[in-house]
């Protein structure tokens, strides 16, 4: 495989430019934000050991089993029912 390759060409180094651990965390925390579709705050989360080893990530929506077509998402209503908050702002959590 490295006869495509000019040996001359290729670092015997690692690199320097690589993500340190919070940012990379903090990467995959912003990723999984994406996954929300609640229009007002998508927040994610990576949970992580001591060892810097992901044991989950996450994001919030809607709980499990409820349809997110059919629950308002609004922050603000007359009625506190028309709003996202009584339905519990569920946080998934994937590992």
């Amino acid at each position: 495989i490295f006869s495509r390759f000019n040996m001359s060409e290729v670092s015997c180094k690692k690199r320097d430019d690589y993500l340190e651990w919070p940012e990379y965390f903090m990467a995959v925390a912003f990723l999984s934000a994406q996954r929300s579709k609640d229009p007002n705050s998508q927040v994610g989360a990576c949970i992580v050991n001591t060892e810097n080893k992901i044991v989950g990530i996450g994001y919030n929506g809607m709980p499990n089993g409820c349809s997110d077509d059919l629950l308002p998402w609004r922050r603000t209503a007359d009625n506190k029912l028309d709003t996202k908050y009584p339905y519990g702002k569920a946080f998934y959590i994937l590992s």
